[in-house]
């Protein structure tokens, strides 16, 4: 695991100009626009980043390669997992860090004692987006996994902005009413359900993805 851990941080490490960008355009973001835009973005962008390493392995018969190593497929499963939830934690702490200090630089004042579960949430709603990604992309490839990405969140779109014109402005009025009702919730609420569906969604992710890794043939 530790071994797999250390090649995937290479790997990142391999494309540090990319990484020098991203943070670059985190900052210039950050300063013009306001609210917590950063910690979401550069959450985002890291787990997309880790994620990108499967794509290495596989590249140029790598993965058959790994498999003669003294590394099982459930461990590399749950290596990945880990390896996203790392980067994306340690990512996330950079940008609170990063959030604070741009609002002193802009003479805003930053209460994270009152903005932290809200930011924390961020955590845990891109660990599911990681948790979709991850098995999509063992199954299909790389490439093939972008469309079969696309076509899923296009449907979700698509389902979200039918839902919004039902006739009768029914839609709309659902919509407010949910928002209203996450207004008036208790930040600390809504992050113990966020936390718990990530759970949920990650232990189903990653039986799968164990289930796709054992069938795969190299």
């Amino acid at each position: 695991m530790r071994g797999l851990i250390e090649k995937d941080l290479r790997l990142m490490f391999h494309r540090k100009q990319t990484l020098v960008i991203f943070l670059v355009l985190a900052v210039v973001m950050s300063l013009s626009v306001d609210g917590a835009f950063i910690v979401g973005y550069l959450t985002m962008l890291s787990a997309i980043v880790a994620i990108s390493t499967l794509s290495y392995d596989e590249y140029d018969n790598g993965m058959a390669f790994l498999m003669t190593l003294p590394v099982d497929r459930k461990t590399y499963v749950s290596e990945k997992y880990l390896f996203c939830l790392l980067i994306s934690a340690v990512s996330w702490v950079a940008a609170v860090v990063l959030y604070s200090v741009i609002g002193m630089i802009r003479g805003s004042s930053v209460d994270l004692a009152e903005e932290l579960p809200s930011l924390f949430a961020i955590l845990p709603m891109m660990f599911i987006i990681a948790a979709v990604m991850l098995p999509v992309q063992l199954k299909y490839g790389g490439e093939k996994s972008r469309i079969v990405l696309f076509v899923v969140f296009g449907i979700v779109a698509a389902g979200a902005l039918a839902a919004s014109r039902i006739p009768g402005g029914k839609g709309e009025n659902l919509i407010a009413s949910l928002a209203s009702k996450l207004d008036s919730t208790s930040p600390a609420l809504i992050l113990v359900c966020v936390i718990a569906a990530c759970a949920l969604i990650t232990c189903a992710s990653y039986l799968w993805s164990v289930s796709i890794m054992r069938k795969k043939e190299f």
